[in-house]
């Protein structure tokens, strides 16, 4: 396809835009083999805005591949940005939206501003991958942002009420309406839709030719196309059906050709780098450049030359006649001429792909192929081991030591199983059953048996976040929130301190925990929602303050804690220890002697520093 650099004035009214998604920068950037792989594929995407003169590049989200990218990972991204998008290059694009509505803490897109030379704009939502987490909700966006390299749209404050903001762009006569909605979790994004609290604000029509009622509306967005469950994926027929294009972000599968679906269409551009050996992963990777005039527009695509060739394959032993099920050895000589096959058809790709004329500098050298042969080996055929059937490609194969992934035929399938049955598959190789298990769904197994104070659904978002974040203080967190509220909730003791039994305890702090529940969807930060400060202690040993940063995901009112909650223990003698939700503190180490009546405060001024999930509570009994 050849592909020709255009004047910049040659066309006034026509939006000419770059479209890439999932370009997960920084995977797997410590191997020495594909160390590069996402850097090259980013820096090529560079090149090619760069040389079509466009007006501006959008991403749909996963810039990078962690949600925390290392220094070295965002120095060399921010150091092609500042390379490839800085300059005098004067844009003829302006906006007429809000610009504090549009792009948050930041009062205006980057090349807007005076203070910054920005020849290229970069606009991105975050996926899945850079989404914002921790203290702050900041992702790396937001760094990235503030430094004026990137324009970080389509975080949403609430999910709800999901509230989706255009971006009103002008070049000449076209008019262009960019909305964006960065990543958050399926499941709640799908009911949220399904119930209606997921809008696009539209602009009003004045009634005049130029009127923005009648301007190219565009979506980008970052969650599941593909069904994953009844409600893991986002359907169709949600969208607006004002809509004239929606680019779909997180599928990695490369469908970048437009897609009509009734009223307006959707492409689907897919990664710039492989994050795992799938047949999807194996299809050529484009970016594409978007023109837009008036009502109508035009997508070229564009296969880019750096991508390491990927190779799959999959082979049904039992309909291969040269192979015997015993016969291990004639299965390997099979499977290694497959390999043998697989990197000459990837030598002849390679060659035909550089000859394409995309302005970019062909590479005359293939990088290691990745090859993946899925191998059935139902009825009975012996398996072997991959990793000593690897060693004869190293050098020849850039993932010599998983090109095989040896499965059996399945009766059941797998969206069908439970978490732990797919965890105890056998069946499924190790690296496709960990792809599909999700670690919520396994703790949510393990946990049916119902807890008395520990609310599930939140242990198992503090779990998730956890893992998957990489946050270590997410379960701290949890657990002190949680033990806060529900001290406070149990605010009266019984009458007579005999009825202050394992069973009243068990009592409130289950009913303590439903208020909570119902009230305190989430106790730790999820999605895309701010921050709730609560003043109770001190739970950060990096500072002196007593802040306990909380946020709640499905709910926007702030908690507010009773200033002073006073308790009065009865008269008693003797020795033993307390236990229980709430406690007065006593004289000494968890024993001592008391006797009348003492009140004691337990507001926020009076708590020690002690971390609330190692504190010892005392209750005087008899």
């Amino acid at each position: 396809m050849s592909m020709s650099s255009m004047d910049e004035d040659t066309n006034e009214n026509t939006f000419k835009i770059l479209v890439a998604t999932d370009n997960h920068i920084g995977y797997l950037e410590t191997d020495p083999v594909r160390g590069q792989d996402s850097f090259l594929a980013f820096e090529e995407i560079l090149k090619i805005a760069k040389l079509q003169q466009v007006d501006f590049i959008l991403l749909g989200g996963d810039l990078f591949h962690a949600n925390r990218p290392s220094r070295p990972c965002l120095h060399r991204t921010m150091r092609m940005l500042r390379n490839y998008c800085f300059g005098d290059r004067e844009s003829k694009v302006w906006i007429a939206s809000d610009q504090s509505e549009n792009f948050g803490d930041i009062a205006q897109a980057n090349y807007l501003d005076e203070n910054l030379n920005i020849s290229m704009p970069v606009f991105s939502i975050h996926g899945n991958h850079d989404d914002p987490s921790g203290v702050g909700n900041l992702s790396a966006l937001n760094l990235l942002s503030v430094a004026g390299m990137v324009n970080y749209f389509g975080n949403s404050t609430s999910i709800q009420d999901v509230t989706i903001q255009p971006i009103l762009m002008k070049k000449g006569t076209s008019k262009l309406a960019l909305y964006g909605l960065g990543n958050i979790r399926e499941e709640r994004l799908h009911r949220q839709w399904r119930a209606g609290h997921v809008k696009f604000t539209r602009p009003e029509d004045d009634g005049t030719p130029n009127s923005w009622k009648n301007c190219f509306n565009m979506f980008v967005f970052h969650q599941n196309r593909a069904r994953h469950g009844p409600t893991n994926y986002i359907p169709e027929e949600f969208l607006d059906e004002f809509l004239d294009l929606v680019v779909w972000g997180h599928e990695h599968e490369c469908r970048i050709f437009p897609e009509h679906y009734e009223d307006f269409s959707i492409t689907q551009p897919g990664s710039s780098v492989a994050t795992s050996l799938s047949q999807g992963e194996a299809a050529p990777k484009h970016v594409g450049i978007l023109t837009i005039e008036g009502g109508n527009y035009n997508l070229e695509k564009i296969r880019l030359k750096t991508i390491r060739p990927l190779q799959f394959m999959t082979v049904v032993l039992s309909r291969v006649e040269s192979v015997e099920p015993s016969d291990k050895n004639s299965i390997r000589v099979y499977l290694e001429g497959v390999v043998e096959s697989l990197i000459e058809k990837a030598k002849n790709e390679w060659e035909e792909q550089q000859g394409q004329d995309s302005g970019i500098e062909p590479c005359l050298e293939m990088p290691m192929p990745l090859i993946r042969i899925r191998v059935d080996y139902s009825d009975g055929y012996e398996t072997f081991n991959p990793l000593r059937f690897g060693q004869r490609f190293i050098k020849r194969v850039a993932n010599p030591n998983d090109m095989l992934k040896f499965q059996k035929t399945r009766t059941r399938p797998i969206t069908d199983m439970t978490a732990t049955e797919l965890l105890n598959d056998l069946s499924t190789a190790v690296p496709e059953r960990l792809d599909r298990l999700r670690v919520e769904d396994l703790v949510h197994e393990l946990l049916k048996k119902d807890l008395f104070i520990l609310p599930e659904e939140q242990l198992k978002e503090a779990v998730r976040i956890g893992v998957e974040k990489g946050d270590k203080t997410s379960i701290d967190r949890f657990m002190d929130s949680i033990l806060l509220r529900t001290r406070d909730s149990i605010t009266t003791l019984p009458e007579d301190i005999e009825d202050l039994t394992l069973d009243f305890i068990k009592r409130k702090s289950n009913e303590a925990k439903q208020n909570l529940s119902a009230s305190y969807p989430s106790v730790i930060r999820d999605d895309a929602v701010q921050p709730t400060p609560i003043q109770r202690g001190n739970t950060n040993n990096d500072n002196n303050n007593n802040t306990l940063e909380i946020s709640d995901s499905d709910s926007e009112e702030e908690y507010t804690p009773s200033p002073t909650v006073s308790t009065t223990a009865t008269s008693s003698r003797g020795r033993g220890r307390g236990r229980g939700a709430i406690a007065t503190r006593a004289r000494s180490r968890g024993r001592g002697r008391g006797r009348g009546s003492d009140k004691r405060s337990a507001s926020p001024t009076n708590l020690d520093s002690t971390p609330l999930s190692q504190r010892r509570r005392v209750l005087p009994r008899r």
